[in-house]
């Protein structure tokens, strides 16, 4: 290991890279994986990275993809040249270190490669493992259907975030080992969009050989996880207009592409709706259907969510009328399989299970069923300051995956320890279990065996199947293809 004065230098073939040390290891940042998608680019596939002649400071992050400024606190630059990684690895000397690449979350309109270093650098790197960071393009400049990008590139339309974050896997492919990691090591983990960006990555063909296993948290996956082509350019059409851009030709597209970046954010207010497009290319069908099919990565598949996952439709003021708008969901129709006489927390349940439980639990037996290993969970944990509330967060467990307890009593910081080292087993040689942890049984095809991570850990067979059993027969409804759930305990 360099010494903390002398800062880390790598040399890759697009050029040199000037590090420095954070937390006792090396960290490298705003490193391109590709070039900026700007001008005639933007709303293109990524391309290559230009290459740099002399060393490139690598010591700070780089611009965060635009997006809305979240408050005054938020002063983060912001560039549409944002296509870059942040690494991190205890030693850029070592050989054949497990890699962790972290897709960020933020609805797909906000948020950065900055994630995962929001408190500190991981422990786990200090362990042997080496994090890689990405950006990708967000909002509109990522989600983008037009009828002119459809001639343009009719196999590369859309889904420009998925194009940037597999162009980010491809890089690390090529030049990890360089910082001390593994190509043949690599697994990919998020939370949210990021976690849904994980379901993404295990579907779509553009991805095969780029990782070895993959770990899906609060991701979703049956419901409202992609929309047609059709749709999306319809939605697309509409952001034009409402930009002052008519025209469905090139000239449109040229007006469009040249237009400031406050403009095209302006085009988008009220909660976010972006999404995966199936385009026949990067997605060939629904997502939930690539993985009943086993059209997948066939890799080990980790996927959970958290009890109060309610939190976030909150911070977006999805009420019953919302729900019923945007969902087609009747809570009336459910309450029986709930029990809950209280609107507000029947609300809370349903909102809670309809994306993220249900997924949670239904895409690892999706995968299951096609013979892919998996791990399911469900993390109730909350540290004794939060015991008040009605369950954890959207999101709460991330920090523990990493070793980081956001809380400083005894128990917080003992399961952030056995968290990070399932994690870490997993990522050594794809099985969360090991010597002195909790034991974590694989799922069978045909129900559900999530780890419940709460003040004791267990493992819960048939886990609210009585809750869940609508959530399954209104995906056998919407995709006409059989679950094969058990409900009975």
């Amino acid at each position: 290991m360099a010494a903390p004065d002398a800062p880390p230098n790598v040399r890759l073939a697009s050029g040199a890279l000037k590090g420095t040390m954070r937390d006792g290891v090396a960290y490298f940042g705003n490193i391109p994986f590709a070039a900026p998608p700007t001008g005639p680019d933007r709303w293109r596939a990524p391309q290559p990275p230009r290459p740099w002649r002399t060393a490139r400071d690598a010591a700070r992050f780089g611009a965060d993809c635009p997006q809305p400024r979240r408050d005054a606190t938020d002063t983060a630059p912001q560039s549409e040249d944002c296509l870059t990684l942040n690494i991190v690895t205890p030693d850029p000397r070592a050989s054949k270190l497990p890699v962790l690449v972290v897709i960020h979350g933020g609805a797909y309109f906000v948020g950065s490669g900055r994630e995962p270093f929001e408190r500190g650098v991981p422990p786990m790197v200090r362990q042997g493992a080496v994090l890689v960071a990405p950006n990708y393009r967000l909002g509109r400049l990522g989600f983008f259907a037009h009828p002119a990008l459809t001639v343009e590139a009719p196999q590369a339309m859309a889904n420009y975030w998925l194009m940037d974050q597999v162009a980010a896997l491809r890089w690390v492919h090529a030049n990890i080992a360089g910082f001390g990691g593994d190509p043949a090591n690599v697994t990919i983990i998020g939370c949210s969009a990021g976690g849904s960006s994980i379901n993404a990555l295990m579907a779509t063909p553009a991805a095969r050989g780029l990782f070895a296993r993959a770990s899906a948290h609060s991701a979703g996956g049956l419901f409202n996880a992609n929309r047609p082509i059709d749709q999306a350019q319809e939605q697309g059409m509409a952001f034009a207009t409402r930009v002052g851009v008519s025209g469905r030709d090139g000239a449109a597209l040229a007006r469009l592409r040249a237009l400031p970046v406050d403009a095209v954010l302006a085009g988008d207010s009220g909660a976010p709706d972006f999404g995966a497009v199936v385009d026949g290319h990067w997605l060939p069908r629904p997502l939930s259907a690539l993985f009943a099919s086993g059209a997948i990565a066939r890799v080990p598949l980790i996927s959970g969510s958290t009890s109060n996952e309610a939190s976030v439709f909150g911070l977006m003021g999805f009420d019953r009328a919302a729900m019923a708008r945007r969902f087609g969901i009747d809570l009336d129709s459910v309450s029986a399989s709930y029990g809950v006489q209280d609107e507000k927390e029947l609300l809370r349940q349903v909102q809670t299970d309809f994306l993220f439980t249900s997924a949670a639990m239904g895409m690892t037996q999706l995968a299951a069923r096609a013979g892919v290993p998996t791990w399911s969970y469900h993390f109730d944990y909350l540290p004794p300051a939060q015991r008040q509330e009605p369950g954890a967060d959207h999101c709460a467990d991330r920090p523990y995956w990493f070793g980081q307890s956001p809380a400083t009593d005894p128990q917080s910081t003992a399961l952030a320890r056995t968290m990070e080292g399932w994690l870490l087993n997993y990522m050594r040689g794809g099985d969360p279990n090991g010597v002195g942890l909790p034991p974590w049984p694989a799922n069978q095809p045909g129900t559900a065996n999530p780890l419940l991570i709460g003040e004791t850990i267990r493992s819960a067979p048939q886990f609210h199947a009585r809750q869940l059993a609508p959530w399954y027969a209104k995906w056998e409804r919407e995709s006409g293809q059989k679950f094969g759930w058990r409900t009975t305990s």
